[in-house]
């Protein structure tokens, strides 16, 4: 029987192969900085804290800068699914950073509610085609897909409609999008870790032609 971490490895992606020989996975740290910051955004959009300068600073360094150089080690690993999600999100956290920064010194910023909703349309129809490429990755990984296309949605609908109760709806949805994403990232690294499944991620929705 194999390695069931190598197996899930070689799913984790429609056009990813295995790692090469000497090669480190770089997925669990990027889901962590996916999902950690996240997690602590959607607090603040829940009102438990404002969101200041350690939300901020999360989301450029963690958030941000490290997601997209996981990014550019999946494009070494030649793993595309994890080379277009973890650089889209971590320019998706980074010009969030951007607008929130400018729109506090008056520098720059959404120009509307209008306009931040559309903003976040977007990154849930670029959600939900990642979401129906991981159909063929470990069914964990698509759950936090479906999740953050919901949240993407939600928090596009409180800007559109001005809502702050929708925000908060959208900031405990968060919550749980961000931990599904941690909990991924410590399956794939404690499964690695162990040589053995020690946090299941369930099989596949689909499989691939070969």
């Amino acid at each position: 029987m194999g390695n069931p971490y190598e197996e899930q490895q070689q799913t984790l992606a429609p056009v990813a192969s295995a790692l090469p020989e000497g090669f480190a996975d770089p997925v669990p740290l990027g889901l962590l900085g996916y999902g950690m910051t996240t997690v602590l955004l959607s607090l603040a959009n829940a009102a438990v804290y404002e969101a200041g300068s350690m939300v901020l600073a999360m989301a450029v360094f963690f958030g941000g800068i490290a997601q997209v150089i996981v990014a550019i080690m999946a494009y070494r690993n030649r793993n595309t699914f994890a080379l277009t999600a973890f650089a889209g999100y971590g320019f998706l956290w980074i010009t969030i950073a951007f607008l929130t920064i400018g729109g506090i010194h008056g520098w720059a910023g959404a120009d509307s509610s209008t306009a931040m909703g559309f903003y976040l349309l977007m990154w849930a129809i670029f959600t939900f085609g990642l979401m129906i490429a991981s159909s063929v990755a470990p069914r964990a990984l698509t759950g936090v897909l479906v999740l953050t296309v919901i949240l993407l949605s939600v928090l596009a609908i409180a800007n559109w409609t001005e809502s702050a109760t929708i925000v908060k709806i959208g900031g405990w949805e968060g919550v749980l999008t961000g931990a599904s994403a941690i909990y991924l990232a410590f399956a794939f690294l404690l499964n690695e870790t162990f040589g053995r499944t020690v946090l299941p991620v369930g099989d596949p929705l689909a499989k691939t032609a070969g």
